[in-house]
């Protein structure tokens, strides 16, 4: 059934046989941002299985404050074979509707959209989202031979998007003046929301609750489940041949919208995405350089409109971390300098006291610091932003400064206990807080303590120096640091940190002087990282053990299978969950700096080789669970089963990363 031209750079379609398999269909899900925060989202039947699940969730106070607005559409098309009920909603005694043995389509490209056949009919939804959080776009289109009524309930949940809701009092629903077809929906903790409908429909006002819907995802992670959403009314079309038409949903009131425009707005936007990337020379490189426009928002701070990294969809926040670890790969690999740009001015002008912000809270966006790795992953992408023909004079006038107080003041002391020891090295935190990626505390206790000295706070500090000394030679100006402290910290690191007894790193030195010779991933960035700590037959041994040990197809596991305490699947409730996350699981994000330490330590050909293979992996899991995207982490034990965030920022930048390191030394397999 045709539906006009079909978009083929890297399109992603299903067919009949997976859409109708309703089990697994209800297992694939979307992603469209809207670069202010907030998204659409759903599976590729349209029905939710999550409570951040919407097909309108903004971020109020972008990049944060979202709200689930838009759950779905209730559909009931009736023809002369009947009446057809498409749309697909799960309550705790089954499905009612389902519209799954119905679906006959879903393409995640140019624009979601899925097509059902229903009788001699059959019906298309493509989602459009407007940029800058402006709202959001359904276009029905409908092909038929015969007479044909369709009718849509907008389902409503209005509310915040971490938080399931009942039916409430103090929500009222207007319908809109007779030229706009629609309604108005007026609720105490939120602007008003205005839903309306072009085409020549006809709209009905009278507000209903519907119970019990349920949220199977959360239902499976052990939160919990089921909510109640509000239909204002129901918006109505007939018609004897083919239309067209829009339903609209935003803050603001009902105006002109151009949407061809808009959807063509898009589809340019794609290209020129993979155009700035260099090019991508199959669909599914062209994939992820879309992939990572994502995660890149806007943030206003102070009286300027600058930029953040999203860390993941659909919970995260914008994190220190993880956008600093990101933004090399999601901006300066990708040709989207001036975007990295005002990412590193966003946390540069919130570096305090030494320290970059770990996140921004969700409700207010007020900067929260509880991280020893931000600052010096922000020594890394402003060393990165350098190398990628940044700007000489941004990087004094707006970089600099935090670069020198990040350098001072973990060389003197700063909060959190985070201070250069007698060796120059960098020891923090104490048995109650968790400082490094490793963050996880579970009933008040952290799940896997590493205060003290780790390994990987080191290994960036050693490598942050070094690079931040080059960079004040290019910049003509006086280094943070010197050519002895240099050399003192790279011999105390190679000092303290080697273990002879498994002829690798150990993980983290304790405040006491104990080691922990635990077999983790952390140790790979003493070999990866520019100006690494480790060389030599010592870090081809680190290399060896992490790719003998932790080394999966998807990422490399936080433990190794042996070790006490190795957790090989991610799934249960939160306290099961957390107990695994750094226990076993696999990180996608991991991979990037083992592929660098492999191609620091091993024959081109070889590290060629098995960069190859590993980004064919990475690519591979784009078809498994957030479509299009990579997910935050998988299973340690096989098959590798995804888990977490469907999209996170670090996973798409490190096989974005691979792909650019396969490209500079001779091309991707």
């Amino acid at each position: 059934m045709d539906f006009g031209p079909v978009f083929r750079g890297f399109s992603m379609h299903l067919d009949a046989h997976t859409l109708r398999d309703r089990q697994r269909a209800l297992g694939l899900e979307w992603l469209l941002a809207d670069g202010a925060g907030g998204y659409a989202s759903s599976t590729v039947l349209l029905c939710g299985t999550r409570r951040y699940h919407g097909l309108w969730v903004p971020a109020l106070k972008p990049p944060v404050d979202r709200r689930v607005i838009l759950s779905h559409f209730d559909e009931r098309l009736t023809t002369d074979a009947g009446e057809f009920f498409l749309s697909t909603t799960e309550y705790g005694e089954g499905f009612f509707p389902d519209g799954s043995p119905m679906a006959e389509s879903f393409d995640l490209d140019p624009l979601p959209r899925l097509v059902s056949r229903a009788g001699p009919a059959a019906v298309q939804r493509e989602v459009l989202l407007l940029r800058g959080g402006a709202g959001v776009c359904i276009t029905y289109r409908i092909q038929s031979q015969g007479r044909w009524t369709l009718r849509l309930g907008p389902m409503l949940a209005l509310r915040p998007m971490h938080h399931l809701e009942h039916e409430r009092r103090g929500v009222h629903v207007a319908a809109l003046p007779m030229e706009t077809p629609g309604f108005r929906c007026l609720s105490d903790d939120m602007p008003g929301i205005f839903i309306w409908a072009d085409g020549g429909a006809a709209a009905a006002a009278g507000a209903v609750w519907y119970y019990g819907v349920l949220r199977r995802e959360e239902r499976r992670r052990g939160f919990d489940f089921v909510e109640d959403l509000l239909a204002p009314g129901w918006l109505t079309w007939s018609g004897t041949s083919a239309a067209e038409f829009h339903v609209f949903c935003s803050i603001d009131p009902p105006r002109p919208i151009a949407v061809d425009a808009e959807r063509q707005a898009h589809v340019a936007r794609r290209a020129d995405l993979v155009r700035c990337a260099g090019s991508p020379a199959c669909a599914r490189l062209e994939r992820l350089a879309a992939a990572a426009d994502a995660f890149l928002v806007r943030r206003r701070v102070g009286s300027e409109d600058l930029a953040s990294v999203i860390a993941g969809y659909h919970w995260f926040g914008d994190w220190g971390r993880d956008a600093l670890i990101a933004l090399p790969g999601l901006a300066m690999e990708t040709g989207r300098l001036e975007e990295a740009e005002r990412v590193l001015r966003a946390f540069a002008s919130a570096t305090c006291d030494g320290l970059v912000p770990n996140c921004f809270a969700e409700e207010t966006g007020r900067p929260q610091y509880n991280a020893v790795d931000a600052s010096l992953w922000f020594l890394q992408a402003v060393a990165a932003y350098a190398s990628a023909g940044g700007h000489a004079g941004f990087v004094r006038e707006h970089l600099w400064p935090s670069v020198r107080q990040i350098i001072d003041r973990y060389r003197r002391g700063t909060a959190f206990g985070i201070h250069a020891d007698a060796r120059g090295l960098i020891a923090a935190g104490s048995p109650q807080t968790q400082l490094t990626w490793m963050d996880v505390t579970s009933r008040g206790r952290p799940v896997t303590p590493r205060y003290g000295k780790p390994v990987e706070i080191n290994a960036l500090w050693a490598s942050g120096l070094a690079l931040m000394d080059d960079l004040a030679r290019r910049l003509g100006i006086e280094s943070p640091t010197s050519a002895d402290e240099i050399g003192r910290v790279r011999k105390s690191f190679g000092d303290l940190f080697w273990n002879p007894d498994r002829s690798c790193l150990y993980d983290c030195i304790l405040p006491d002087g104990r080691s922990d010779p635990t077999i983790r991933p952390n140790q790979v960035l003493a070999v990866g990282l520019p100006h690494a700590p480790l060389s030599g037959d010592r870090a081809r041994a680190v290399v060896r053990t992490v790719r003998e040990r932790l080394l999966t197809p998807r990422g490399l596991r936080t433990l190794a299978p042996d070790e006490p305490g190795y957790r090989g699947r991610y799934a249960g409730g939160p306290d099961e969950r957390d107990a695994a996350y750094h226990q076993g699981t696999a990180w996608p994000w991991l991979l990037e700096p083992y592929v660098d330490a492999v191609f620091a330590v091993e024959d081109a050909r070889c590290a060629r080789a098995e960069a190859g293979q590993i980004l064919e992996g990475l690519l591979d899991s784009m078809e498994e669970a957030g479509l299009g995207q990579i997910a935050e982490v998988f299973d340690g034990d096989p098959p590798h089963r995804p888990g977490g965030c469907i999209a996170q920022a670090w996973s798409v930048a490190a096989a974005i990363h691979i792909w650019k390191r396969l490209e500079a030394t001779g091309g991707v397999p």
